[in-house]
């Protein structure tokens, strides 16, 4: 009854499409209790934001995004409003963790969950699983073992589909290195917070953010496979929602694997050295005290691809990487999970602009 009211007062004038879309995203928020009138709210109020370019309070209000692939293959993104972060917490400037001010300038939307082997099915057919992939999570879990280019084509797909609901000059991708780090901080500084804590090397909060062999072992058993032990230990891949999310409904940023971001390094920019609880790099990086906007990427064929989330394989997850969660992987390996942001198409404009960086 309120939003026909709303559409006759926009009909005779009395209210602006601005004023509707504030409406609309009130009424959604106050929806708790029937998520698809919701996500019908959602979206309406969405689509009126683009409409009036007000992109930047559809992000302020935590507007989300819906696409629909087919049935039980939804895409729900998070908004990410414009802001200001702290990067990183150590080390100098030539140190990937050397800490520094870094300006988001424009709202993003990013996946509320890594993309499932069941979203990815609606692109590409998931063709087998093995017995264990089917016990942690079968469709449910995080699509792997696909190449770079496959999922810059899926990115290319959701965009192609949905080319006349996103707003101008925004398309699917990978997030950036810093877009990533942004929604893992979700502007949260709350110590009482898991996220927050796991973050400054708090391992007792492990269990509700990540993957523990508890886990693995109690769906092997529902499965009927054996037990693995403590000394075999590799974390796999897990059905995605498991776990608790972060302050901005993001779910599994820091225990469900190592995701792929959109920035790429020479292939000699890293000299890797374990040994010393930490990652040793040449003087590469040279960071600003303040970045804006920034993005490393030197192409997708013979470079190292930027990894973030907590690493699979825990001889090396030690609380000092749980913290720095950023690892580079060559260009020829497969096997990362992914997750998607609608935002601003940041490669097609550094083209534009000669390829300055």
């Amino acid at each position: 009854m309120l939003l026909a009211d709303g559409f006759r007062s926009l009909n005779a004038g009395r209210t602006t499409l601005l004023e509707l879309a504030e409406r609309v995203a009130d009424m959604a928020a106050a929806t708790t209790n029937s998520p698809a009138r919701q996500r019908i709210l959602q979206e309406g109020a969405f689509n009126m934001y683009r409409e009036v370019d007000d992109l930047k309070r559809a992000a302020e209000r935590r507007v989300p995004f819906w696409i629909n692939l087919g049935t039980d293959a939804e895409f729900e993104f998070a908004a990410c409003p414009a802001g200001s972060f702290q990067m990183g917490f150590e080390g100098d400037r030539s140190d990937v963790n050397f800490r520094h001010k870094v300006n988001i300038t424009r709202p993003f939307w990013i996946a509320r969950y890594q993309t499932t082997k069941r979203l990815y099915d609606t692109f590409r057919r998931v063709q087998w699983m093995s017995d264990e992939e089917k016990a942690y999570g079968g469709m449910d879990s995080p699509v792997g073992g696909i190449t770079r280019g496959e999922i810059d084509a899926f990115c290319a797909f959701l965009t192609h589909r949905n080319k006349n609901r996103i707003p101008e000059g925004y398309v699917f991708r990978l997030p950036t290195d810093a877009e990533w780090e942004y929604a893992l901080n979700a502007n949260c500084d709350d110590p009482k917070d898991p996220y927050v804590r796991f973050k400054n090397g708090d391992k007792s909060v492990e269990a509700e953010l990540s993957v523990t062999l508890k886990d693995v072992n109690e769906a092997r058993a529902r499965h009927g496979l054996s037990a693995i032990p403590k000394t075999d230990w590799v974390g796999p891949v897990f059905a995605v929602g498991t776990k608790r999310p972060n302050a901005w409904g993001l779910y599994d940023m820091l225990g469900n694997g190592s995701e792929m971001v959109l920035d790429t390094l020479p292939l000699n920019a890293v000299k890797i050295e374990f040994g010393e609880g930490r990652l040793m790099r040449e003087n590469v990086h040279n960071y600003q005290d303040e970045e804006t906007d920034p993005l490393r990427f030197s192409g997708t064929e013979n470079v190292l691809f930027v990894l973030r989330g907590r690493p699979r394989w825990t001889r090396f997850a030690a609380s000092w990487y749980c913290r720095t969660v950023r690892i580079e992987y060559p260009s020829w390996s497969r096997g990362q999970v992914f997750r998607v942001a609608l935002a601003p198409d940041i490669l097609a404009e550094r083209n534009a602009k000669g390829g300055a960086q």
